[in-house]
């Protein structure tokens, strides 16, 4: 088989992500896992849906991943990775269901976690947080929480004289993994060596945004059953009725999958 190489435009996440995979797996109890206070960024990410298919993912196949942490100073372990697989766990270990990890039990006492170092600074937590979930889709509502809290430690590090040198924008789009082009539509740069401010006028785009991604869906929904009308209505004059079963059979499913689509994905149009 011929080894593709997928070149990525940030490799800092992938490599992050990559060294955490090949640590050794612990097992931890419950008590000594906590939430990470950071998490809320992907909280819209989470829909009662996905959550639901984890569960029944876990039920039937097992958990695949192991959780992601790192040691806290005060004590335990706090998350980077695994808050959904976390969830999951919790509400299966309540209704008294049998886990499996790599044909081991999982319990409450028993939870499989790759664990990596304190970290000492607020950024190099975040940026842990950030790369663990690199692989999310993320929503722009999710973008902008990024850079927020991303502009937050700039600031904080422009106010120690703990800033690296560059110019703002790029040291921000750092901090949050992002281009250097989504920290510009969310932030007012200023002066360098001021502090950055996210935008005021974003607060109306997002909920302009928001008007025009509900109407477009219901114009592609509208396509959408037309095009299945189309597929129903052939004429049987022009067409056998193993043809029409057969156009039928192919086109109905496709729809159906883009409108699955366009219900998950609805917030990019």
């Amino acid at each position: 088989m011929k080894e593709v190489q997928i070149s990525l435009l940030n490799t800092e996440s992938y490599d992050t992500i990559d060294k955490a995979r090949k640590s050794k797996v612990c097992f931890l109890p419950l008590r000594d896992l906590s939430t990470n206070p950071l998490n809320w960024i992907y909280e819209d990410l989470d829909t009662k849906e996905d959550m639901d298919e984890l569960i029944e993912s876990i039920k039937e196949t097992g958990l695949q991943q192991p959780l992601i942490a790192s040691r806290s100073d005060t004590g335990g372990h706090i998350l980077l990775s695994g808050h959904r697989r976390l969830k999951a766990l919790q509400q299966l270990f309540s209704e008294g269901i049998e886990v499996r990890y790599n044909d081991l039990t999982v319990t409450e006492e028993h939870i499989p976690v790759i664990v990596q170092y304190v970290y000492k600074t607020k950024e190099e937590q975040f940026r842990a947080l950030v790369a663990s979930n690199c692989y999310r889709h993320l929503s722009k509502e999710t973008n902008k929480k990024l850079i927020a809290e991303a502009v937050k430690i700039y600031n904080n590090q422009l106010s120690s004289g703990k800033s690296e040198s560059g110019r703002t924008r790029d040291n921000i789009a750092r901090i949050a993994n992002v281009s250097g082009r989504s920290v510009q539509r969310y932030v007012d740069i200023g002066k360098k060596g001021e502090p950055a401010k996210m935008k005021e006028s974003e607060k109306e785009d997002t909920v302009s945004e928001e008007a025009v991604q509900r109407t477009e869906r219901k114009k592609l929904l509208k396509k959408l059953a037309s095009l299945e009308n189309h597929f129903t209505d052939l004429d049987p004059s022009i067409y056998s009725q193993e043809d029409l079963q057969e156009m039928k059979a192919e086109a109905i499913p496709l729809i159906n999958v883009i409108m699955q689509r366009l219900y998950i994905d609805a917030g990019e149009l």
